[in-house]
């Protein structure tokens, strides 16, 4: 019986000693080990396009964001910038026209212009701005196809970022849209830049600040094919979640 006792301690002190010896190990390696105290695998990463998508979710998720907008116009690039709430939508635009600015006001399927210098206010017809252009390019995630990461970092607005390459099938994207007005934004999107436009992002790379580790900086979508009409688009996101009041004029 006595043997029986020292064998059973001698068991359970063997237990308790790889216990602590796998916790000493977990410490000093910062990492779970396995029982020879080698490292054990974690997860592989997600791939490219689930990052590229899951970051511009987390965008529209937040509910709005300060948008930089820039459209390859007939006469040249028109620059836009403001706040703008996702559902309902809202924005409050400054805009660059080349030779003259203006502001832009957005509520539902409402806009009104004004010219920089003018007192009045001009009602805009529907379809001058193009809403569903700017939110369909964040939300048609689930046509994100080919995507890849790119090597080494750049910088948007100061803060080093990973840029992500592939292309867009809006086609897909219409396809497994929720309802008929999410399609029919993926519909103007695709009369703006194609159907199949390439797609570059950039999100905020592994050493940036807590705020933008992650996060989707600047979307840019190219028109692909000979199509002369189509234009493209470049979006910058910064302070997503910020509060947005726009009023009518």
């Amino acid at each position: 019986m006595s043997r029986l006792r020292a064998a059973a301690r001698s068991s359970i002190g063997a237990t308790l000693l790889g216990v602590l010896t796998l916790l000493v190990l977990t410490a000093c390696t910062g990492g779970p080990v396995d029982a020879e105290g080698g490292p054990v695998p974690g997860d592989p990463p997600p791939p490219a396009h689930v990052v590229v998508a899951d970051a511009a979710r987390a965008v529209t998720d937040a509910g709005s964001a300060r948008l930089g907008i820039e459209l390859d116009g007939p006469a040249g690039p028109v620059l836009a910038n403001g706040p703008v709430r996702f559902d309902p939508f809202a924005a409050e635009f400054t805009v660059d026209l080349g030779t003259r600015g203006a502001e832009v006001r957005v509520l539902g399927d409402e806009a009104w212009l004004r010219l920089g210098g003018a007192d009045r206010w001009q009602p805009l017809s529907p379809g001058m701005v193009p809403v569903g252009a700017m939110t369909g390019a964040l939300d048609a995630v689930a046509g994100l196809r080919d995507v890849t990461e790119e090597p080494g970092t750049s910088e948007i607005d100061g803060v080093p970022a990973v840029r992500y390459s592939g292309t867009l099938d809006l086609a897909a994207a219409r396809a497994e849209a929720p309802g008929p007005a999410t399609a029919t934004r993926y519909d103007e999107l695709a009369g703006l830049v194609s159907e199949t436009p390439r797609v570059t992002a950039w999100l905020g790379a592994p050493d940036a600040a807590e705020p933008d580790r992650g996060r989707l900086l600047r979307l840019q979508l190219e028109p692909a094919g000979a199509d002369a009409s189509a234009q493209g688009i470049v979006v910058d996101v910064a302070d997503p979640g910020l509060p947005v009041e726009v009023t009518a004029p």
